[in-house]
């Protein structure tokens, strides 16, 4: 399945800004030239001529000086989206590279020796947790480029508190996590319109991100709840390796990660939190990250609006199926 390298880009940056930028100073710089040449070459005196000239000289420089720092500023933020998509590409090389590697070395040796039945079973259990690996990382590069910019068009009604709970069960499972690993406090029930597959995305990327940046021991605090204004919210709370302030407002762009790639201890492509936002944006919600610093935990805050009234017997057997 091939996807538009238009939406798996940075962004889609306005490339006319920079060449307006650009020709605008241009023109500003011809404009002060011969602006300097006629006061040069001109007897004005302190006529009012020359005093007009003086302020739009001034006006102008203005101008330029505030174009050449916009084009800095401009310039600064290529090189930060060029690092993000040199690590984007490190991170997928690597996350692709090692479940292949190590496939093709499990299947080597199974072909090749004749393995008792219970190394064989552990072989398989192996291979399929690297093929789970690589069916994530191609899940994220898909769903980045299916829920950029695209709000839910037909909205149906769904359980979000079941739906909430069910992502845990399936995060608890790819992780192979006790129970305990995961509190849930929440209603049975919470209902609202949405697109129940992106919103499980979404979901499952948050729970998949806690538990990836969580300490030795995995405790995630789980939280449902309507706020009484037509609006769900889902908190989502770890006790891992938190962030700083500085990080807090990025870690919603596309292929951040904190850090230089190769000094990461965590897999990852950069791609989970931008998919929770797109997915949260396209259902006119808000999500929120805080942290108490390094080593204070995270926690993400999604709320979600169109909070109704639980549907008829028959269409909740209809969800349900």
């Amino acid at each position: 399945m091939a996807v538009p390298g238009s939406v798996l880009s940075p962004a889609r940056r306005p490339k006319w800004l920079h060449i307006t930028v650009g020709v605008v100073l241009i023109v500003i710089v011809v404009v002060l030239t011969v602006g300097w040449q006629i006061l040069g070459i001109s007897d004005v005196g302190n006529s009012p001529l020359r005093i007009v000239i003086y302020i739009l000289g001034t006006v102008l420089f203005l101008l330029l000086i505030g174009g050449l720092v916009m084009i800095v500023l401009l310039l600064l933020r290529e090189v930060r989206l060029n690092e993000r998509q040199s690590n984007f590409v490190s991170a997928v090389t690597h996350e692709l590279k090692t479940p292949v590697a190590s496939l093709r070395l499990y299947l080597d040796t199974l072909q090749m020796r004749d393995l008792p039945e219970a190394k064989r079973d552990d072989f398989y259990r192996t291979m399929r947790q690297d093929l789970d690996r690589l069916n994530s990382t191609i899940n994220n590069v898909l769903n980045a480029a299916m829920y950029t910019d695209r709000p839910v068009v037909d909205p149906q009604p769904l359980d979000f508190a079941r739906l909430v709970r069910r992502s845990i069960d399936l995060t608890r499972t790819r992780h192979q996590l006790p129970p305990e690993s995961f509190s849930y406090d929440g209603p049975e029930g919470l209902h609202l319109r949405g697109d129940a597959q992106a919103l499980e995305t979404a979901v499952v990327n948050l729970l998949d991100n806690a538990v990836k940046y969580s300490k030795d021991k995995v405790e995630v605090a789980v939280q449902v709840a309507s706020d009484g204004d037509g609006q769900a919210q889902l908190r989502v709370k770890d006790h891992g390796i938190g962030m700083s302030r500085a990080h807090l407002r990025f870690v919603f762009n596309r292929f951040y990660r904190i850090g230089a790639e190769v000094r990461r201890s965590h897999t990852g492509t950069g791609l989970g939190l931008f998919i929770v936002k797109s997915v949260v944006k396209g259902h006119r919600g808000t999500v929120t990250a805080d942290s108490g610093g390094p080593d204070g935990g995270s926690t993400f805050t999604v709320t979600l609006p169109g909070v109704m009234d639980p549907p008829p017997a028959g269409a909740e057997a209809t969800q349900r199926g």
